[in-house]
């Protein structure tokens, strides 16, 4: 009888030290079971706010392009000026050989570069406007090269905005998205993310109708 209770006693004690090893194995793993969960929150939490922060400097990248692109286009309006108003001086000092100054100085052409230096600061369609009055009222200023070659380098600028702003929408289209979709709605929210509007045309042209007619050869 007392063997019999010694070995229930053995049996007793390897069972429990048995259950104690499941218990410290169940305890390790659980442990590494919530550190691995931590570290992939924490790893989602930083892969996404590293997406959405560089989708907001690709809009910022792409929204300063198209503030480039437009000062580029500004900066060729003053030398626009300027060509313009020197051929116009030029013009004055040939024509004021042949007739009285003070008949050259009511003509409407002179009165107009005098408007176009003082318009340097207006906006890109008025100032557009009254250098292309200027300009048919002087074919040669029309048909000179140096006058052609800024005339295109505006229309290349104007080309240039355009694909820009088309740029800007596309990134911003994209930052939109990631910020509307979960879980980059929570993660915009949380870490306060700013949102961006798209660029959105006129019906009215940032620039003056031209007519442009065929010259005759």
């Amino acid at each position: 009888m007392a063997d019999s209770e010694k070995l229930s006693a053995a049996e007793l004690k390897e069972f429990l030290t048995g259950q104690v090893q499941k218990l410290r194995l169940l305890k390790r793993f659980l442990i590494v079971l919530v550190v691995l969960v931590v570290l992939a929150i924490l790893g989602h939490v930083i892969y996404y706010y590293n997406y959405l922060t560089t989708l907001k400097y690709d809009v910022l990248n792409a929204r300063a392009k198209v503030e480039s692109a437009i000062q580029y286009r500004a900066n060729l309006v003053p030398v626009l000026i300027e060509s313009v108003v020197s051929f116009v001086g030029h013009e004055d000092d040939v024509f004021n050989r042949a007739v009285d100054a003070r008949e050259r100085s009511l003509t409407v052409a002179r009165q107009a570069t005098e408007e176009l230096r003082k318009a340097a600061n207006q906006p890109m369609e008025e100032v557009l406007q009254k250098i292309m009055a200027i300009a048919e009222q002087y074919p040669d200023l029309k048909t000179g090269e140096p006058f052609q070659l800024l005339m295109q380098q505006v229309t290349d600028a104007e080309a240039e905005i355009l694909k820009q702003r088309i740029d800007y929408n596309d990134k911003a289209n994209d930052y939109t998205t990631a910020m509307s979709m979960f879980p980059g709605n929570f993660y915009a929210a949380s870490f306060d993310f700013p949102s961006y509007e798209y660029f959105k045309g006129s019906w009215q042209s940032e620039w003056p109708e031209v007519t442009v007619q065929a010259q005759e050869k």
